[in-house]
């Protein structure tokens, strides 16, 4: 079991709440609880081989792109800039096998598995409901599926992921994490949303 601290435990309480509609609650809310959450940075002349690590430790593809994640069973991998990569992982030895992968001079592995709370919304209402505050937009042709950016939502940063058409997940700072959680469920009022157990 994992002996992390979640950040949400007591705000994420599952229910139905907000408008009600013989469809359902527009929108789906639960708190990630992923076992490691990093920040990996690369030198600037060792980015290939920076890449080649994360590619053979993690079986997935970097994207090449600043703004694009590859995702597995068990791994989002996003590019949040030149060299700049934030992983999410439901694997507790993550951050040991790229600690022992990554030397000093190939880059630098940060641990934010404490720093950071994730939230998934998913349903047919979850882009109405993140534009009442994020200045993205995200149609589905600008903002395809597992893009990543890095903006704000009630003055609060931000990294959004798309997992799918009606999913998005969203990382923020530990220490909003409550304002941020309070900020979304009141933009959801009007669609209905339902908060579900923790994902695991």
């Amino acid at each position: 079991m994992s002996d992390l601290n979640y950040a949400l435990t007591e705000a994420a309480q599952p229910g139905v709440y907000g408008a009600a509609s013989a469809d359902g609650p527009g929108v789906t809310l639960s708190e990630l609880r992923p076992q490691a959450m990093l920040q990996l940075g690369a030198w600037p002349d060792t980015k290939g081989a920076f890449e080649g690590i994360l590619n053979s430790t993690l079986k997935v593809d970097v994207p090449s792109a600043t703004g694009q994640a590859a995702v597995s069973s068990e791994t989002a991998l996003m590019v949040i800039g030149p060299g700049r990569y934030l992983l999410v992982s439901d694997n507790p030895d993550v951050a040991q096998r790229l600690a022992e992968q990554i030397a000093a001079e190939t880059g630098v592995v940060t641990d934010l598995s404490h720093a950071r709370a994730g939230i998934r919304i998913s349903g047919p209402d979850a882009a109405n409901i993140l534009l009442k505050g994020v200045a993205i937009d995200l149609d589905l042709r600008a903002f395809p599926v597992k893009s990543v950016a890095q903006t704000s939502f009630h003055h609060i940063g931000v990294t959004l992921h798309r997992t799918d058409e009606t999913t998005f997940e969203l990382l923020v700072f530990r220490g909003f994490a409550v304002s941020f959680w309070e900020a979304l469920t009141d933009a959801a009022l009007e669609y209905g949303y339902q908060v579900t157990s923790v994902r695991p």
